[in-house]
């Protein structure tokens, strides 16, 4: 019977993956054939790597990720202190009530799935984590070393496998999808490879992007992941952003009871805010006095401008008022005009 080692090495071409120094139970491997589509090689990119490769073999590196963590093989322990994150944030925050609870789960049960790294492309000694941060920071939390298979991979295989990974557990949020879409856009990465990474058309992709460059990315980050808000909400909270003042904006984001809430009731105090009336734009009202009797009240708002005439003060001046409108505005716009044209 074909041992699972066995199916493992045959999909990597009958090697396993070379692990750093240290791992000890790891056999040294023959050198790679050069068309394998994972190089032995130390990845040394920069913010974008080689884009030569095809998105069939990013998907055929992927898999083979995959079958190293599903098959338990060549799993070693990094101290946290070893660890940086991935070079593509895909998380508002790697804090909170899941990050909680995955620590007593460790701390109880030990970390059961590890996580996948790579060589860090810059520095030598470290490692870049392409999943599994949460799971990091939980044993970081507790003093522990982090269990991880570590795999050289390019930029573009982490963007896809990384996007990939997130959109098969489903739990990032859906802004949350849109930055990583819009980190991986900033750092030139071709469409083609931010769709297979998001698993998503190039519709849906245009769509996610267009939502997250109309919200700043500083209103984002201080509202947080909002996981109860999926596109419809983003996309009317955007709305309602667009035609709000910066001012206005930072004044609730900076309130204590905006910044006590969650980041669901963030989202909700942002938006319901947004569309009433500022607290602190009250009406200022001016009376209109004409021989010493009130005959209108001229109430000023944000932009608008009310005239109030009181019947009881000046009986049927207001339907006046309403009938010589046009003539009023008429002799406006011709003053308008004369003041333009006036050296």
């Amino acid at each position: 019977m074909t041992s699972r080692k066995d199916v493992l090495r045959s999909m990597l071409g009958g090697r396993a993956e070379r692990l750093p120094s240290g791992n000890s139970n790891a056999p040294e491997p023959a050198p790679r054939p050069a068309e394998d589509p994972i190089s032995l090689t130390h990845v040394r990119s920069g913010a974008v790597g080689a884009m030569g490769r095809s998105l069939g073999q990013i998907a055929q590196a992927a898999e083979h990720a995959k079958a190293l963590l599903a098959s338990g093989e060549s799993v070693i322990e990094i101290p946290p202190a070893q660890l940086d994150a991935s070079f593509i944030r895909d998380r508002l925050s790697t804090e909170g009530p899941d990050v909680d609870l995955l620590v007593e789960a460790i701390k109880e049960s030990g970390q059961r799935s590890p996580i996948l790294v790579r060589p860090h492309p810059q520095h030598a000694d470290r490692y870049q984590i392409v999943f599994g941060h949460r799971r990091a920071r939980a044993a970081e939390r507790l003093g522990r070393a982090v269990r991880a298979v570590v795999q050289n991979l390019t930029d573009e295989e982490v963007a896809v496998i990384q996007g990939q990974e997130n959109s098969a557990r489903t739990d990032l949020t859906y802004i949350e999808r849109g930055l990583f879409a819009a980190t991986l856009e900033e750092s030139n990465f071709d469409r083609r490879v931010i769709m297979a990474a998001l698993k998503m058309e190039k519709t849906q992709l245009s769509k996610l992007l267009a939502l997250v460059h109309a919200i700043s990315r500083s209103t984002i980050e201080a509202i947080g992941p909002a996981p109860k808000a999926g596109r419809p909400r983003w996309t009317a909270l955007a709305e309602r952003l667009a035609v709000a003042t910066p001012e206005r904006i930072q004044a609730i984001i900076k309130d204590s009871n905006f910044q006590a809430g969650d980041s669901d009731a963030r989202f909700v105090r942002l938006f319901n805010e947004l569309g009433s009336k500022p607290a602190n734009q009250k009406r200022r009202a001016t009376p209109v006095r004409i021989d010493g009797r009130k005959v209108a009240t001229i109430e000023r708002a944000g932009t608008t401008v009310s005239v109030i005439v009181d019947e009881k003060d000046a009986p049927s001046f207001g339907e006046f008022l309403a009938a010589q409108l046009p003539d009023i505005h008429r002799e406006f716009q011709r003053r308008k005009e004369a003041e333009i044209v006036t050296p």
